[in-house]
């Protein structure tokens, strides 16, 4: 949650540098992770000597931040990135459907953007379930499809459907040397689901999401829009438009 107008503008100026260098788009995941931080803690979530997991770290923004509250945090990506070697915390190279960690490992776990990128999310919510303890949170994030941000690279002609989108946006710039050479990104991708060879994008919105989680067996303590004074996902239809990012409060309860 953002409290005043200076840090509206510092993520907004954070957004539009992220994709200048992988330092740059760390500054702005940490950025994120004060939030996330400040957000759990205002539903009574403390990190503090709990042991979490960044599932999709990507760059490690997240993780490194978080690992200034609490010493016991593992980072999970597809990626190898060779840098993330050399830093605590303990960094995994692993897929986020078949995470190498035993039943109730984890206290916490964060999984923010990257549902929309997994083509079988209900499997990837039942292997989060499957590694947290028994009280265990987990934060889930992602844009709504239709939101302004939720055609991610395609935006704003993913309003037009996938065939229009891709055609037209084999007109924009294409990304950053940094993001193909450690991404594999696909400048013309033949649909969503391609544009990261393999991992790309498909299509979740807050009500499906809603059903997901249920079907995972999971409690939602909070459904909320992460940027908005007002919480604007609530709304039926006209939330998964206005929602430029939506947060989850999970739990799993003791049973």
């Amino acid at each position: 949650m953002l409290v005043n107008l200076q840090e509206y503008i510092g993520l907004w100026r954070l957004f539009r540098a992220r994709l200048g260098s992988p330092e740059e788009y760390r500054k702005m995941q940490a950025f994120q992770a004060m939030l996330l931080i400040r957000y759990l803690r205002s539903r009574g979530v403390e990190i503090a000597h709990k042991k979490v997991l960044d599932l999709g770290c990507g760059l490690g923004g997240y993780s490194t931040e978080i690992a200034k509250h609490t010493r016991d945090v593992v980072g999970i990506d597809l990626s190898h990135l060779n840098w993330r070697l050399k830093n605590p915390p303990y960094w995994v190279v692993a897929n986020a459907l078949s995470i190498p960690a035993a039943s109730e490992a984890f206290d916490l776990v964060i999984c923010a953007s990257l549902i929309e990128h997994v083509q079988r999310p209900l499997d990837l919510l039942k292997e989060i379930r499957r590694v947290l303890k028994k009280g265990g949170y987990c934060y889930l994030g992602f844009p709504p499809f239709y939101s302004p941000r939720g055609g991610h690279e395609f935006s704003p002609f993913h309003y037009l459907g996938e065939r229009w989108a891709i055609r037209l946006h084999r007109f924009q710039a294409g990304h950053p040397q940094w993001v193909e050479t450690l991404y594999h990104a696909v400048d013309k991708p033949a649909s969503f689901s391609e544009t990261f060879g393999g991992w790309g994008l498909f299509p979740l919105t807050i009500k499906k999401a809603k059903r997901l989680v249920k079907e995972a067996g999971f409690k939602a303590l909070d459904v909320s829009a992460r940027y908005t004074p007002m919480n604007v996902s609530r709304f039926p239809l006209i939330g998964e438009f206005l929602t430029f990012y939506v947060q989850f409060l999970l739990l799993r309860e003791v049973r």
